[in-house]
This record gives structure tokens, C-alpha cells and sequence, in this order.
């Protein structure tokens, strides 16, 4: 089953109140690297992320906090140490930090809508899906834009091999809440696609080798934590 988590960052001087508290639950080397941003904002949506990912893998592995060592893959892909599963993946845009959890392979992207330079379509989407979104205008347009984007990123993302796969070497049709996917000649059947409603101004996207998706997101907030 694939679960969703999501939550909403803080005002900067609310942050601040909890910001200690939060990272004494991550081991000095994540605290180090996260003390490491000058932008606050920045800084938050990185600490929720870790925070978040060792409060869902605790619960779900039972596994003692100590226990629980995130480390990355050369393509910068997160793992739980010393486990060949469960997975997870996460994601932040704008106000949001989100993670996926699954059984299987995963991947998670969130985009905040906003005004973009449609030319960078041109490179980064197949000709069929360009040829689609070009068939369209304004609003809907702006956010089939980010339909196809944050859906691609997720499949990106399951894979795990960064940007070295090309943005523009697959298809995903989208129709209503069913999804293709074609990677260059081959149609991809093995892996699934789910969009949720997080914010009206958000796309959300996931993609996992499980077919089996929860409902919807598990709206996290600060006491949670």
C-alpha cells in the first residue's frame, strides 16, 4: 500500500520555536547538513523532510529511533539503511513538504502552479505530450503543464537515476485519473501513477510499482512530530 504524508511549513518566527526540538531528533551528521542553509525557509522544508521520514519509518518498521540511518544513493535517491525495504521518497515546493511510503519502489513530486515560460516544455516533453499541451489554453494549460511534470518527476524520481535519464525520452497520457506510460517504444505497464488534491495552487504527484494507493494524504502538523 502506498501512503502519502504531507505537511504545511511554518511562518519563519514560528518555526523558530521548534526548530531545536526538531533537530535533536536527527543525528549530528543531518544536523550539520541542514544547518548549512542561509535561507530559513529552505532549511525548514529539508528538517521537516528528515523529520517526517524517521517518524513514518519508526512507526511503520518498528524500528528504535537510533536505528533509523538515512542515507542517499549516488543519484541522490533516500533508503533506509540496512534494509531492502520499506521505501519512501520526498518531495517540498513552495509551503509543503510531502513523503510517500510504500512496500515497493517510489517516487513522489510536488510543484507549486505558477506562471512558467512554456518553451521549456519544448525540451524537457515528448512531442506528443507538447503537441497536447499545446492544444490548450490558459489555466488549463498552465495546469496540464504541471499535471505532466510533477508526473514525470515522480516517475524520475521511482526510478532513481536523476537527471540522467532525459525528461523528454517518455510519454505519460493522461485521461482523467488513468495514466500511460510509453518510454520510447515500450509501453511501461509495471508502474502506477496517483494524483491527490493537496492545494488548489499544488500538483501532486506519485508513481510506485504498486498498484494499491491509500485514498488520501495524511495531513501531518507540528504536534504531530
Amino acid at each position: 500500500m502506498v501512503e502519502v504524508f504531507a505537511i504545511r511549513i511554518m511562518e519563519d518566527r514560528d518555526f523558530e520555536a521548534f526548530r531545536e526540538k526538531l533537530l535533536e531528533r536527527l543525528p549530528e551528521s543531518s544536523r550539520q547538513k541542514i544547518n548549512k542553509f542561509k535561507n530559513l525557509p529552505d532549511l525548514q522544508r529539508s528538517l521537516l523532510g528528515e523529520v517526517i521520514a524517521r517518524r513514518v519509518l519508526i512507526e511503520k518498521t518498528a524500528t528504535p529511533g537510533q536505528g533509523i540511518i538515512i542515507k542517499k544513493s549516488k543519484k541522490g535517491k533516500p533508503y533506509l539503511a540496512g534494509h531492502s525495504n520499506p521505501y519512501f521518497n520526498i518531495s517540498h515546493s513552495g509551503n509543503y513538504v510531502v513523503l510517500a511510503f510504500a512496500d515497493e519502489e517510489v517516487g513522489i513530486d510536488v510543484e507549486k502552479i505558477r506562471p512558467i515560460n512554456y518553451r521549456v516544455a519544448k525540451r524537457f516533453y515528448s512531442k506528443a505530450e507538447f503537441t497536447e499541451l499545446n492544444e490548450m489554453e490558459g489555466q488549463e494549460k498552465l495546469e496540464f503543464f504541471f499535471d505532466l511534470w510533477t508526473l514525470k518527476e515522480s516517475y524520475l524520481k521511482l526510478l532513481g537515476k536523476g537527471l540522467t535519464k532525459s525528461l523528454s525520452s517518455f510519454t505519460i497520457n493522461k485521461s482523467g485519473s488513468v495514466f500511460r506510460l510509453r518510454d520510447g517504444k515500450t509501453e511501461i505497464k509495471s508502474v502506477f501513477f496517483k494524483q491527490y488534491l493537496l492545494d488548489t495552487q499544488y500538483k501532486l504527484s506519485v508513481c510506485s510499482l504498486a498498484p494499491n494507493f491509500m485514498d488520501e494524504i495524511n495531513v501531518l502538523n507540528i504536534s504531530d512530530l
